[in-house]
């Protein structure tokens, strides 16, 4: 959808990608002809609903917005076989006022991560990802439970995780960033309450040499640990607030 306004997408519905019976899985960050597909991409779009559509076996991302705003996305399904790479669940990326609550994810990589650009967009659009909340939802398998970034040029403000089971996910809370991801936006303001988790690997982890990715994403610059000075390309990690966060296993 582009450049979409009021528009609600509900039912019981299915939508399979099948990717799994292509070749999208080799060599996944070639181009091969075309470039892999979300299964749900919304840009330039507001006040938008999906509610109850079961969503699966996508080539790349389940969904992805970006540069939207007023958006809800409730009661889905959103399902990626594990062994199907980079295929994240729900990846709010430059938006505004999104709401996602009531859905179950099973995916091949992050359930939902949030974005807002490369240092380049930042500088040219300056949008921030601001005013998410997530709640009531299973997170079920995937790498990262609710994750920020990598690309978080923009800023990320204003995150609440609330009321959510997170359930064999490689993480809990996971922040990604590095060198070259800059100091425009702040990744401040993110809560986390009532959240229970089991048999997570690791709750909460804060990676700041992320060295993954096209750009100069493997950079001896970006992952190396030596001194180097601060300036317009160090990330800026602000404010975390933790209650009643309960882990076992």
């Amino acid at each position: 959808c582009i450049n979409v306004d009021n528009l609600i997408i509900a039912g019981s519905g299915e939508i399979d990608e099948q990717a799994q019976l292509g070749d999208w899985y080799i060599n996944h960050r070639v181009k091969n002809i075309a470039w892999r597909g979300y299964g749900m991409y919304f840009t330039n779009c507001s006040n938008v609903s999906v509610i109850g559509i079961y969503i699966h076996n996508t080539p790349s991302w389940n969904i992805h917005p970006f540069f939207s705003c007023n958006l809800k996305f409730l009661n889905m399904r959103i399902e990626n076989n594990p062994n199907m790479p980079t295929t994240d669940g729900l990846d709010p990326d430059c938006c505004n006022n999104v709401l996602v609550a009531g859905c179950k994810f099973n995916v091949g990589d992050d359930c939902i991560a949030i974005k807002s650009g490369t240092l380049e967009l930042a500088k040219e659009f300056m949008r921030p990802c601001n005013n998410i909340t997530i709640r009531n939802n299973l997170m079920e398998a995937g790498h990262g439970g609710v994750v920020l970034g990598s690309e978080l040029s923009g800023g990320i403000n204003n995150i609440h995780v609330e009321k959510c089971l997170f359930k064999n996910t490689d993480r809990g809370l996971r922040i990604k960033t590095r060198r070259g991801r800059g100091r425009l936006g702040t990744i401040d303001n993110i809560v986390f309450n009532n959240i229970k988790m089991e048999n997570v690997l690791t709750p909460f982890v804060i990676n700041m040499y992320y060295n993954m990715g096209p750009a100069g994403g493997h950079d001896e610059y970006v992952w190396t640990t030596k001194k180097l000075p601060v300036d317009e390309k160090t990330p800026y990690l602000g404010k975390f607030k933790f209650t009643n966060v309960t882990c076992t296993g």
